[in-house]
């Protein structure tokens, strides 16, 4: 056994990470309560957030392969959450994280807010909408790495359709 000895030591980090032109275009598209993707010029995937690359076909995605995305999508599955409870803490109730197949998207977009009805009404399938952020109550967002879609949709909600059928959202259940 060794008398080791520790020093307790105050450490200060910065991390400077620069958005790419994907990235910020992205951004300034949401910021516009607008969705876009890029469309593989290879195989037809769409990715939301782009990439500016396809990751199945190693090809470079760019301007010219943006394509508009509906603000509407299926939940392809969830998870309710149930905040712990602790000093400072907002949340009170459980809540329902979606991962959700946008309308004209290849992939899901994760950990995306559902409300509008209660938790154990929520299911795969469900149609939803998005509830965007007013304009005056986003933050800055131009995230460098491209994960999700941001602050600019508030949650989704049901949109009222009929739930999609299984076969249309079955490759995307996490």
């Amino acid at each position: 056994m060794s008398d080791a000895m520790f020093m307790e030591q105050m450490v200060d980090l910065e991390y400077n990470v620069v958005a790419s032109p994907t990235a910020k275009a992205f951004a300034k598209s949401m910021n516009a309560s607008k969705i876009i993707g890029h469309k593989c010029p290879s195989c037809a995937r769409v990715y939301v957030p782009p990439k500016g690359y396809c990751p199945m076909c190693v090809v470079e995605t760019t301007e010219k392969d943006v394509v508009a995305i509906a603000d509407e999508g299926t939940v392809a599955s969830f998870t309710v959450l149930t905040p712990i409870q602790y000093r400072g803490q907002q949340e009170k109730d459980d809540y329902a994280l979606a991962n959700i197949l946008l309308d004209g998207a290849s992939g899901t977009v994760g950990q995306q807010r559902i409300a509008g009805l209660p938790v154990s009404e929520v299911r795969m399938g469900m149609r939803v909408k998005a509830v965007w952020t007013p304009k005056e109550e986003r933050e800055a967002d131009d995230d460098p790495r491209g994960w999700g879609l941001g602050t600019a949709i508030k949650h989704w909600e049901p949109n009222g359709e009929p739930d999609a059928p299984f076969e249309t959202y079955r490759e995307h259940m996490l």
